[in-house]
């Protein structure tokens, strides 16, 4: 098996009057790896979702699954891929249960009871398994679908959305199995548009906005300084000292007071190798130091960033 599970080159999708809604996107999944897919509404998030699992044509492109090609593959690569694209389908008249076992019976390799049930546990439907589905909730109809992509043990999960509608303590379970998962070799491509939660939940992230792919981020590089780069630092001081450390900071080349926050701290815009200076300064001038934090950038600060600036930039060349 490849160490590439999912590799899509120069996916495009084109509708009516030659307009792409998707436009040359090329990633790759790993093994083992969780890649999140960004995008405000509209993105083209679901279509290249779609277009991966064959669900409809692609305009041009290729999708490998292991190395298989979705074209001349095409029933290989969906025996390894469990998906969920936009809301799951089920019998309704059927329980939860025998929705289950008939999706199992349609597996190529089989499926026991007993791994049913584990995953019933997992997605915590225990108490309504045997109900009928017309009687679940939008949350245990989501429940369910991740349950049933789950089922066949696919070296590819492809989830779109697959929070919607669970509770916080829901959430944080997926996101725990997911990481099991991934100690198998399980590859997960997953959309939200929770980006708190994507960042604790995926290794990579890759961003799109109007069709096209902008930024590729790995979630463990993101916090990483750059000691060239400006960063926000708080810095705590004490009771009744904010003023004055106010005016040394206005000594110091280079350092932006942002905002006072409190009667105790300051938020400076700054490079990291002056914060050294900094802390001697206020040491001299026998201003105490509590604390130094240089703030994390979070993925929602980046996503809003760049899809700022691709609205921008476009704004410009419609002008």
């Amino acid at each position: 098996m490849s160490e590439i599970v999912l590799d899509i080159q120069s996916l495009t999708k084109t509708v009516h009057k030659q307009k792409n809604i998707v436009e040359d996107v090329s990633f790759q999944v790993k093994k083992g790896e969780i890649l999140g897919l960004l995008g405000p509404n509209g993105a083209g998030k679901t279509t290249t979702i779609r277009m991966i699992v064959g669900l409809i044509k692609k305009t041009k492109g290729t999708v490998l699954i292991n190395g298989h090609d979705m074209n001349q593959d095409s029933h290989v690569c969906k025996e390894q891929i469990g998906a969920i694209v936009e809301n799951p389908s089920f019998y309704d008249y059927m329980s939860g249960w025998k929705n289950l076992q008939q999706h199992a019976r349609m597996a190529s390799n089989p499926v026991s009871n007993e791994r049913i049930e584990e995953i019933v546990r997992l997605v915590q439907l225990e108490h309504a398994i045997d109900e009928k589905v017309k009687k679940y909730s939008l949350g245990m109809k989501q429940r369910l679908g991740v349950a049933q992509a789950l089922l066949h043990q696919p070296s590819l999960l492809i989830l779109d959305e697959p929070t919607n509608g669970l509770d916080p303590k829901g959430i944080r379970e997926l996101r725990d199995y997911l990481r099991e998962l991934t100690k198998a070799g399980i590859s997960t491509l997953v959309s939200s548009h929770l980006l708190s939660e994507m960042q604790l939940m995926c290794d990579r992230v890759v961003i799109m906005e109007k069709g096209r792919l902008i930024d590729e981020t790995v979630i463990g590089d993101l916090n990483e300084a750059d000691e060239s780069a400006a960063h926000v630092v708080a810095v705590q001081c004490g009771i009744g000292q904010q003023t004055l450390a106010k005016e040394l900071i206005e000594t110091i080349p280079g350092v932006e007071l942002l905002e006072l926050e409190g009667d105790r701290t300051l938020l400076l815009q700054m490079q990291e190798d002056k914060i050294p200076f900094m802390n001697k300064l206020f040491v001299d001038a026998e201003v105490d130091v509590f604390a130094i934090e240089k703030k994390k950038t979070s993925l929602e600060e980046k996503f809003l960033s760049l899809t700022a600036r691709e609205n921008a930039e476009d704004t410009q060349e419609v002008q």
